[in-house]
């Protein structure tokens, strides 16, 4: 079935792998939120044009994060996809669904002292377009270190431009809540028989 949203019905997973329950839980709360955009989505051009923006300011980020991160991960005695657990966050997956881009097959948050399962041997499996916001924006204290040794404690305004996107994806939530809530009060979208 066809929606406003380029594609199929449902999101579209990576890689597209059934797994465990906790899986399909997250795949399953993934198409609810796919089909709640798709019911509004001609209210929601504001918020889309904003995530293409964002995705654009990632995309800019991304030559001076992976950057750092060739220079620093490899030879980390505490890597962050190990000690700390991350998690998509609503921001994140709105992104993603507003975009009609792939959603990872499952949450990235694991059980505590558990590595990220998008950590493979060579860094993160995932593109990175797919990654988590609180992975993409982290730099940790060896990269700070780096770059203020290097004598350039924010190369090509870093802390500026994550500053930016995080504007932006509370603008897109926002916008998105705000749509959404007006789409659903509003006389037009309730039945015929109400307004007799």
């Amino acid at each position: 079935m066809e929606n406003a949203f380029h594609g199929d019905f449902f999101p579209r997973f990576w890689p597209e792998t059934a797994g465990s329950a906790r899986n399909r839980q997250w795949q399953q709360s993934n198409c609810a939120l796919k089909r709640l955009l798709n019911h509004h989505r001609p209210l929601l051009e504001k918020a889309v044009a904003t995530a293409e923006t964002i995705r654009r300011g990632i995309d800019e980020l991304i030559h001076a994060m992976e950057a750092l991160r060739r220079r620093t991960c490899r030879f980390c005695p505490e890597p962050c996809c190990i000690t700390n657990t991350v998690w998509f966050d609503f921001r994140d997956l709105l992104a993603m669904h507003l975009l009609d881009e792939l959603i990872p097959f499952r949450q990235a948050a694991a059980e505590s002292g558990e590595p990220c399962p998008f950590l493979g041997h060579h860094g993160c499996r995932l593109p990175w377009r797919m990654r988590p916001w609180m992975c993409l924006k982290y730099i940790c204290p060896a990269q700070r270190a780096l770059m203020k040794k290097d004598g350039r404690p924010d190369p090509a305004g870093l802390g500026d431009q994550i500053i930016k996107i995080e504007d932006q994806r509370f603008q897109m939530e926002t916008e998105v809540i705000a749509r959404i809530r007006r789409g659903r009060t509003s006389p037009s979208s309730f039945s015929p028989a109400w307004r007799q």
